[in-house]
């Protein structure tokens, strides 16, 4: 019986996303593209769009990411959120803002996709 749940405790473990699992160019993302904006004005918006309904769990506006999570509810176990903004910190003709969710487990079936809600916020904000 120890043994059993030993290794179901492993398998629970090993399917976890956490903060540290969200990259840039990862398959499933959504970008988006901003244009007549400073990097401070696209910085400020990420910002607030992602302190909004999630923590914010670490964040370097010098390297241009935001790494949220929401937490464990009734019908799911959580989410963890990134923002990825290029080029970081630098004058340009226009930002990329990728935005990147994951289930806090890959076993999940409910939760969030707080990908668009982001995207939209952003959006609003800056007036795109």
């Amino acid at each position: 019986m120890n043994k059993l749940f030993i290794v179901f405790s492993l398998l629970v473990l090993i399917g976890c996303a956490t903060t540290d699992s969200l990259q840039p160019g990862k398959v499933g993302s959504t970008k988006l593209t901003i244009t007549g904006k400073t990097y401070d004005e696209v910085w400020k918006a990420a910002v607030k769009a992602m302190g909004n309904n999630l923590t914010i769990v670490e964040k370097s506006k010098e390297s241009g990411y935001i790494k949220s999570e929401k937490g464990a509810g009734i019908s799911t176990w959580g989410e963890v959120v990134g923002v990825f903004i290029s080029p970081a910190n630098k004058p340009a003709d226009k930002y990329t803002v990728e935005v990147q969710r994951l289930k806090r487990h890959r076993l999940q079936v409910t939760g969030q996709d707080w990908t668009q809600s982001i995207v939209t916020a952003i959006e609003t904000d800056l007036d795109q």
